[in-house]
């Protein structure tokens, strides 16, 4: 039987580690994050379910695991967040120093908080490098709408990898929409990172799907082992009804809300729920907002905080996955600066000029595995991702 520590002053002294099972054995390290929005309790009740069963369970446990508390202060007041999203904050670390302090964020509750998340992540690189044969980062969310589970990853080979191992639909690239996130800084630094999401905030089937996907990331990361009833009942509880096709989806269309005050969702939409173009989906400002096109809606914001009004998805196909998959094991892409508009911007990255560039130059990129973002009208950046 493995020892838990049931500690919340195991790394620096910062109250980030809810509990943690270190067994010295060589084996993968499992980073889990909750509470990073702090009126998501779903994700903290079951990381806490899941030590108190492992306490009395006599499997054996190879590497570590570390259930890491994200927002504290806005979780003990059960809001999103105090002064600023958590979770849009992580690209200020990118360079090597914040950009924090040159707008302001730099005083915020939240900037605090995600300065002892990013010691206590780098505490634990630091302490399982030599020893951990692949290391797993999880982050545990729900919805301010009623939801399937589902997971969010940043569209890597890797990630794909853990992924798939679980019976959900699955977002690629939610980084090119919502910036700023845990997960994308986790990518950079070339580990795995997926984002669970179990269901609406309160919802208990949200702590139970929280809990099932645990134990399955706990055994598809190699940290122990289900048997195979175990396996099949946990899957069950986390899979998508059947009006959710369990495969991979891209994002359409992001509506991006400037006051979130003044946007209200029409009630009653869901995740996934299928829409034409031209739906009445929202108001803002007491205008009208209908769907520009055709898919499925995903997050629509029904809560008071947070700047994404809703996105728009749709299926992938397969010949696109396996065709990305065989590209980006290639040595094609080496290519891509001979295209026309194309020109190298680093070794990571490509600029692209639109008025040259006219054609599928987001499909062309993401085939590639890279990053696509706006840096103007007529200019793309694109990332190696």
């Amino acid at each position: 039987m493995q020892k838990i520590e049931l500690t919340d002053k195991k790394i620096n002294n910062n109250q980030r580690v809810r509990w943690s099972i270190e067994t010295g054995k060589k084996g993968p390290v499992v980073v889990l994050f909750v509470g990073i929005h702090g009126n998501e309790p779903a994700g903290t009740k079951a990381v806490d379910q899941i030590a108190a069963k492992l306490k009395s369970d006599s499997r054996e446990l190879i590497g570590a695991v570390y259930a890491i508390s994200g927002n504290i202060q806005a979780l003990d007041l059960g809001v999103r967040y105090i002064d600023t999203d958590l979770n849009r904050l992580w690209e200020f670390f990118q360079t090597g120093r914040s950009k924090a302090y040159q707008n302001g964020t730099s005083g915020s509750v939240e900037y605090g908080e995600s300065l002892e998340i990013k010691e206590t992540l780098e505490e634990i690189l630091k302490k399982h490098k030599q020893k951990a044969t692949d290391f797993v980062f999880a982050d545990l969310h729900t919805t301010s709408s009623q939801s399937c589970a589902f997971i969010l990853l940043n569209d890597t080979l890797s990630n794909r990898e853990i992924a798939r191992k679980f019976p959900v639909p699955q977002i690629l690239g939610i980084e090119e929409n919502i910036h700023g996130t845990l997960l994308s800084y986790i990518n950079n630094l070339g580990y795995k990172a997926i984002g669970f999401e179990a269901g609406a905030h309160e919802d208990e089937l949200s702590v139970e799907r929280s809990e099932a996907f645990l134990w399955l990331l706990l055994h598809n990361s190699g940290v122990l082992v289900l048997n195979e009833s175990e396996k099949i009942n946990l899957e069950d509880s986390i899979q998508a009804h059947k009006g959710v096709p369990d495969t991979y989806y891209e994002v359409l269309y992001h509506k991006r809300v400037e006051d979130p005050r003044k946007f209200q969702m029409i009630p009653g939409f869901q995740n996934f729920d299928p829409i034409e173009k031209g739906t009445p989906l929202a108001y803002e400002y007491e205008k009208l907002i209908t769907a520009p096109e055709k898919g499925r809606i995903f997050m629509p914001l029904y809560q008071k905080a947070g700047h994404d009004g809703f996105l728009i998805v749709r299926t992938v196909s397969p010949v696109w996955l396996e065709l990305s998959s065989y590209l980006r094991k290639s040595s094609v892409h080496n290519f891509l600066k001979y295209l026309p508009g194309v020109t190298v911007n680093n070794e990571r990255s490509y600029l692209v000029n639109l008025q040259v560039a006219r054609f599928l130059v987001k499909d062309i990129f993401h085939l590639f595995g890279y990053r696509v973002s706006k840096i103007d009208a007529d200019t793309l950046i694109c990332y190696k991702r």
